[in-house]
């Protein structure tokens, strides 16, 4: 703005008299506003940005704020709260995700991206205080309806099975598991079923009508 000012004093100092004088003046200056103007509102110039975020994230493929918080030891609400993300279920490959320093001290990010989405299957159950402790994690403020449909369905059982091919801790058919992120990964790992419930949760607007079991 100041630019803007010094130019216009300038132009009215030595651009005198003349009506084509002052009709140049007032064209630069229209000129000038727009260019101001233009340069205010580009995309971007104005965006949010975390400021001394020492502990970042960069989003790789198969990657959900759930999974994230669950590797910081933080929930999905506290980061997208954090970093200003309006929807939740929408994150992108090489977004940076900043980490609260309440979860930051629980994982320590290995140098370079390490693509590492699924862990091996568990070879016996889950004691039923970790799922439950998961099912929080994941679901944030409904994780006491999600624990009663996953203890209605299996017992919290992550190893459950139903011959009509339901399986795992939520119970999910194989064609509702293949359109899930977690299609890659055994439906018998316990988080692996839990992300994939939430997000067949959220993709039915936040209801459990996948289910037979109700909260």
């Amino acid at each position: 703005m100041q630019t803007y000012q010094h130019i216009s004093m300038f132009l009215h100092r030595y651009v005198k008299g003349s009506l084509v004088g002052k009709f140049s003046i007032g064209v630069v200056l229209g000129l000038l506003l727009f260019v101001a103007t233009f340069v205010v509102n580009v995309p971007g110039a104005s965006a949010h940005a975390n400021y001394g975020c020492s502990n970042a994230y960069t989003v790789v493929s198969g990657d959900t704020l759930s999974r994230i918080g669950y590797r910081y030891g933080t929930g999905w609400s506290a980061l997208a709260s954090y970093n200003h993300i309006a929807n939740p279920n929408l994150i992108y490959v090489g977004q940076t995700i900043c980490i609260p320093a309440s979860g930051a001290d629980s994982y320590a990010p290995a140098q370079g991206p390490v693509v590492t989405p699924y862990v091996a299957p568990q070879p016996a159950p889950a004691a039923n205080g970790s799922v439950a402790a998961m099912i929080y994690q994941v679901f944030g403020p409904y994780g006491s309806a999600a624990i009663n449909v996953a203890s209605c369905e299996s017992g919290l059982n992550p190893g459950a099975y139903n011959q009509s091919g339901a399986s795992g801790v939520f119970q999910i058919m194989p064609g509702t598991w293949a359109g899930t992120s977690e299609a890659g990964a055994s439906p018998f790992n316990a988080y692996a079923n839990i992300v994939a419930a939430h997000q067949i949760f959220v993709r039915d607007g936040y209801s459990w009508g996948e289910w037979t079991c109700k909260p």
